[in-house]
């Protein structure tokens, strides 16, 4: 086995909600990995500290470990590693702001940091070791706090301009609906409705009850209520308009779902589908653009391993 096989990196996966942390193999195996809710409540000051703390713990155990990734949502600048005040990271105690994490953690844990999209580091590990290998066009949809959105065109990674992600969860269905309010500020946007934090505010109008989890919608649906299925057919209407956009500008061969609320596909995935080809039914002429939709085959983990990828790559 070569010395790089036997490379192992740390990583994070920062998202809106939970910080998971890890000992990643160079070959994408998980080592060791632990997740905690983030302390966004508390500030900016005390997640960093979440993290140096995790960090330092693992480190300990693994002090051959030279090389860190963290995947973090966004928006953000990966080559700078800069958060740009990142749309889900708010609380009591304001944003965040533009802020050098990378640099930040880099000093903190003695060690080189890299920095990453977290849709895009899941993407980079659907890619590697999950169920887009073997795509040289990919996209992945992450539903958690927000929508996550990664893509690979022609075997990379898709960059926007100023060498920036693409925030396509931003992309805007419903530009007047006062019901859809998004994080980033607008109304309507793919995420306000997609998220699994979204899907979950609007079916607790339905019901009237605002201690609805998105655990308990989906347990109602299975159950039959009409109510709790109404909210999913209303998320699968929205999902396949949102992906018909996606395929006209990326054209990916792979769709792949991610993330806590993916849980839940079986109420939305098919229904999903069928709404989809419709949509795309002239888009079949010639070269045909309907994707392959598929469920992560690395769970919640996606992010994880992606962070590591970038650190290890």
């Amino acid at each position: 086995m070569s010395q790089k096989k036997k490379q192992k990196v740390l990583s994070f996966d920062l998202g809106g909600t939970k910080i998971a942390a890890g000992v990643i193999s160079s070959d994408g195996k998980i080592i060791e990995q632990t997740t905690t809710l983030a302390l966004f409540e508390e500030g900016r000051d005390a997640v960093i500290q979440q993290l140096v703390e995790l960090g330092n713990n693992f480190l300990s155990l693994f002090p051959e470990i030279r090389r860190i990734g963290i995947a973090s949502a966004g928006p953000l600048d990966p080559s700078k590693g800069v958060l740009l005040d990142p749309t889900n990271f708010v609380s009591s105690k304001g944003r965040w702001g533009k802020y050098p994490i990378a640099q930040v953690l880099s000093k903190k844990l003695k060690r080189p940091v890299f920095l990453e999209n977290d849709a895009a580091a899941a993407m980079l590990a659907e890619h590697w070791v999950g169920a887009a290998k073997g795509y040289d066009d990919a996209m992945i949809l992450t539903l958690g706090t927000g929508l996550g959105t990664g893509i690979i065109n022609n075997g990379k990674l898709v960059r926007c301009g100023r060498n920036l992600h693409p925030e396509a969860g931003h992309v805007i269905i419903h530009h007047l609906d006062m019901a859809a309010p998004c994080g980033c500020g607008n109304l309507g946007c793919a995420e306000a409705y997609l998220s699994g934090r979204s899907f979950t505010r609007r079916a607790r109008t339905r019901f009237g009850n605002p201690d609805l989890t998105a655990r308990d919608i989906a347990e109602l649906a299975r159950e039959g209520d009409p109510r709790a299925l109404a909210a999913f057919d209303e998320y699968s209407t929205l999902m396949a308009i949102a992906i018909h956009n996606y395929v006209v500008i990326y054209a990916p061969e792979i769709i792949v779902f991610t993330g806590s609320f993916a849980e839940t596909s079986d109420l939305f995935l098919k229904s999903t589908a069928e709404k989809m080809k419709t949509h795309l039914a002239r888009r079949t002429i010639g070269a045909n653009l309907v994707p392959k939709l598929s469920i992560s085959k690395l769970k919640n983990h996606a992010g994880l391993i992606g962070g590591a990828f970038v650190a290890l790559h």
